[in-house]
C-alpha cells in the first residue's frame, strides 16, 4: 500500500475517535443515570464537560506542539484520550467525570491539531481531504450515537462502548507510533504566530468557524422537542434529527468541489445560508416537509465545517498560522457553541418563534462573518520563537 494511502488511512483512523467518545453519552442517559444513582444536575455535567473542555483545551495545543513537535503532540493526546476512555468504563460517577474530562482534551486538542497535520503531510491535496475529515468528523460522531445503546443493550453492560472506543484508541495510538517514522513530515516545533489576535480577518474566520459550531449543537438539541411540540411523532422526530446530520456527511466531502463551482467565496456562503433557511422553514410546516427541512438544513451544516476549514488553510500561509488560527476559532467557537442551546431555551416563553428567529438571525449572521472573511486573500502574521 502506498504511503500516502497509509498516512491517509492513519488521520482518517484518528479521526474516528473525535466525536464517537462524546455523541455515545447521550444514548446511555437512563442507563447511566439508573446505575450510577446520578441526579439530573450529575448527568448534566457529564453531557455538558466535553464542550466545554473543548472550548478552554483548544487554547493549549500550540504551546504544547511548539515544545514536542507536531507528532509527539498528536501522540500525547491520543494517549489522553486512551486512557480518559477506560476511566469511563469504570462504574463510578468520579472516574466516569474523570474520563469524561480526558477524553474532551484529548479531541479538544486534535481539533485543533488534525488540520494543520493534514496541511503538512498533504500540501497539493490538502483542501480536498478537508472535505473528507470533516465528513469522517461527522461520521465518527453518528456511529457513537447510533451503536451506543444497542452494544450497552446486547452486552448488557453500560459502559461497553466507552470500553468499544478506549480500545479503538489504543490501536490508533499503535498506528500512530508504527507509521509516523516514515512519514516524511517536519518534527520541529512550530514557531509562535505572534500577530493573530491583531488581524481583522481572523475574527472574521473565528466568526465562521465559532457560529457554526453554535448552529449545530443548538438545532441537535433542539430539533426534535420543537418536532415534538407540533405534533410530529417521537419517531418521526428522531428520524428527521439523523437525517439532519447524515445530510452534512456527502456535503462535507464535496465541500471544495462545490466553492471551486461557485468561484467567490461569498457567493457559496450566501447558497449555504439560504438553503439552512429554506431547511428551517420546511420544519416550521410539519408533515413530511420535515424531511425535507432536514436535508435542506443538513447538507449546509456539514459543508460549512468544511468551509471554515480549507479557508483557514487557504489564508495562512505557514503551519505555525494555521495552527494558531485553528486554535482560536475553535476554541472560542466551541465556547461560543455551548451558549446556543442556552440562549434558545431562555427565548422559550409563551411560543417556540422567538428561538426560531434565533436560529435564523445565526444562519444570517454566518452568512455576513462569511462575507467579511471572504475580503482577506491572507491573514498575515510575525512569527516568533
Amino acid at each position: 500500500m502506498p504511503q500516502t494511502l497509509l498516512t491517509l488511512c492513519l488521520i482518517l483512523a484518528v479521526t474516528l475517535e473525535m466525536r464517537g467518545p462524546i455523541t455515545s453519552v447521550g444514548p446511555l442517559a437512563n442507563l447511566l443515570t439508573t446505575e450510577l444513582a446520578l441526579t439530573p444536575n450529575q448527568y448534566g455535567l457529564v453531557a455538558s464537560l466535553p464542550i466545554l473542555v473543548f472550548g478552554l483545551f483548544s487554547f493549549i495545543a500550540p504551546s504544547v506542539v511548539r515544545r514536542f513537535g507536531l507528532v509527539s503532540t498528536v501522540f500525547l493526546f491520543l494517549i489522553s484520550l486512551a486512557i480518559g476512555g477506560f476511566l469511563r468504563s469504570i462504574p463510578d460517577y468520579g472516574p466516569l467525570l474523570a474520563g469524561t474530562f480526558m477524553v474532551g482534551t484529548g479531541i479538544a486538542a486534535l481539533n485543533v491539531l488534525m488540520p494543520v497535520v493534514i496541511k503538512t503531510w498533504f500540501r497539493s491535496g490538502a483542501h480536498r481531504l478537508f472535505g473528507i475529515y470533516t465528513g469522517f468528523v461527522g461520521l465518527s460522531g453518528a456511529i457513537g450515537a447510533l451503536s451506543a445503546y444497542p452494544l450497552a443493550s446486547s452486552t448488557q453492560l453500560s459502559q461497553a462502548p466507552f470500553l468499544l472506543w478506549a480500545g479503538f484508541g489504543v490501536l490508533v495510538l499503535v498506528a500512530w507510533i508504527g507509521l509516523t517514522h516514515s512519514i516524511q513530515s517536519s518534527s520541529q516545533p512550530l514557531l509562535r504566530a505572534s500577530s493573530l489576535y491583531r488581524q481583522p480577518g481572523t475574527w472574521a474566520m473565528t466568526g465562521v468557524m465559532g457560529l457554526q459550531s453554535l448552529l449545530i449543537y443548538t438545532v441537535a438539541a433542539w430539533l426534535p422537542p420543537y418536532l415534538e411540540a407540533q405534533q410530529v411523532s417521537a419517531t418521526m422526530a428522531g428520524i428527521a434529527l439523523a437525517l439532519y446530520l447524515f445530510a452534512g456527511l456527502p456535503a462535507s466531502i464535496f465541500t471544495e468541489r462545490f466553492l471551486h463551482f461557485c468561484r467567490y467565496e461569498w457567493l457559496a456562503e450566501g447558497l449555504m445560508s439560504l438553503s439552512y433557511l429554506l431547511g428551517l422553514y420546511c420544519w416550521t410546516l410539519g408533515g413530511t416537509w420535515i424531511y425535507l427541512g432536514s436535508v435542506l438544513a443538513g447538507a449546509p451544516q456539514g459543508a460549512m465545517l468544511s468551509t471554515a476549514f480549507i479557508l483557514m488553510a487557504q489564508k495562512t500561509r505557514s503551519n505555525a498560522a494555521l495552527l494558531g488560527l485553528s486554535a482560536m476559532t475553535q476554541g472560542i467557537g466551541y465556547l461560543g457553541a455551548g451558549l446556543g442551546p442556552i440562549i434558545f431555551a431562555s427565548l422559550l416563553v409563551d411560543s417556540w418563534t422567538p428561538a426560531l428567529w434565533f436560529v435564523a438571525f445565526i444562519i444570517t449572521l454566518w452568512a455576513l462573518f462569511g462575507l467579511w472573511a471572504s475580503r482577506f486573500k491572507t491573514i498575515s502574521t510575525d512569527e516568533a520563537s
